[in-house]
């Protein structure tokens, strides 16, 4: 990869809620009403916050047999599916069972409950992370499996999984290399693009109607660190960079632009996923979420509670 641009002045950006320490904002999904949800990775706990509001982080609901929340996605107005794992932050391994639960919102408000109902046991897997719709109408999703290296199909219907797509560009680099392969998956376009990263990539494969892969894969970008990201309606690829402390984008005419963070300050620092706002007043904020940097101390021992911080995307025009 070519050195990125990096935008001077970067990207506003404020910090509209922060958790204590230690906890790990794993990923977030934005309901139409403008709220987030907010997946914790040390402790299997979502959570709902109100960016016009944000003093208080509301408990949505505490799973019971996970260790830890990571990707969640939105499949029909304002109901949800969340993974689950007993994924170790200590080992890096996955040391028990994993889950899919479908959390229904259309009736929650403070003070009630949401809906939750487990409907897919993940047998095979390491550790589910990203997660993308594939089909409404057939009640599929996908999730990425960043300790396997592959992609499972999970049907909310009946809770059936299956292996989609596993190529060598989503698997795991060999140890004594950080395991972590894809992470981040989106469909865009008759694409599948993924993060990749132990292995540094960002990728793309072409696919059809059914979800199988009819191309090879391409590789985007090279020797940049991502774990989840999102496309803007111009194209473009918003990235959480997590250890590297930045969000970066990638352009549709490729290069890669520094817009916000830097490896020695806390602004982002362990950006683990990145979504925009779905109201009129919103739409070009970016809400990025992090580790505090708990995975890689900036500067080597500043750690600090995961956050959600509002990023500005208005004045981007690379």
């Amino acid at each position: 990869m070519a050195e990125p641009t990096i935008l001077d002045p970067e990207l506003p950006s404020k910090v509209i809620h922060q958790f204590p320490l230690p906890t790990w904002i794993e990923n977030l999904a934005v309901r139409s009403n403008g709220d987030l949800l907010l997946t914790i990775l040390t402790s299997p706990e979502l959570y709902l916050l109100n960016p016009s509001d944000p003093k208080e982080a509301v408990l949505v609901h505490k799973f019971e047999d996970v260790l830890g929340l990571s990707g969640v996605v939105e499949v029909k107005e304002d109901v949800f599916y969340v993974a689950g794992s007993n994924y170790s932050l200590a080992t890096f391994s996955n040391e028990g069972s994993s889950f899919v639960w479908e959390v229904d919102m259309t009736s929650f408000s403070k003070g009630s409950k949401a809906n939750i109902k487990k409907i897919a046991h993940l047998t095979s897997a390491g550790l589910p992370n990203g997660m993308e719709l594939f089909s409404k109408d057939e009640g599929t999703v996908w999730i990425a499996d960043s300790q396997i290296g592959v992609v499972w199909k999970v049907n909310i219907n009946d809770g059936k999984v299956e292996n989609i797509i596993e190529v060598d560009e989503m698997k795991p680099p060999p140890p004594p290399a950080l395991q972590m392969g894809i992470n981040g998956l989106k469909i865009r376009d008759n694409y599948l693009y993924w993060s990749n990263t132990g292995l540094m990539l960002f990728c793309r494969i072409k696919i059809d109607g059914a979800g199988k892969a009819t191309g090879p894969v391409e590789v985007l970008e090279r020797g940049i660190l991502i774990d989840d990201f999102v496309f803007d309606k111009k194209g473009n690829a918003w990235l959480a960079t997590h250890g590297m402390n930045t969000l970066a984008v990638v352009k549709p005419s490729g290069g890669v632009v520094t817009a916000a963070g830097s490896i020695d300050k806390l602004t982002v620092a362990g950006g683990t996923a990145c979504q925009f706002g779905r109201t009129s007043s919103d739409g070009d904020i970016l809400y990025l979420v992090t580790t505090g940097g708990m995975s890689a101390p900036v500067n080597g021992t500043e750690v600090e509670g995961g956050k959600v911080v509002a990023i500005n995307t208005t004045k981007f025009v690379h």
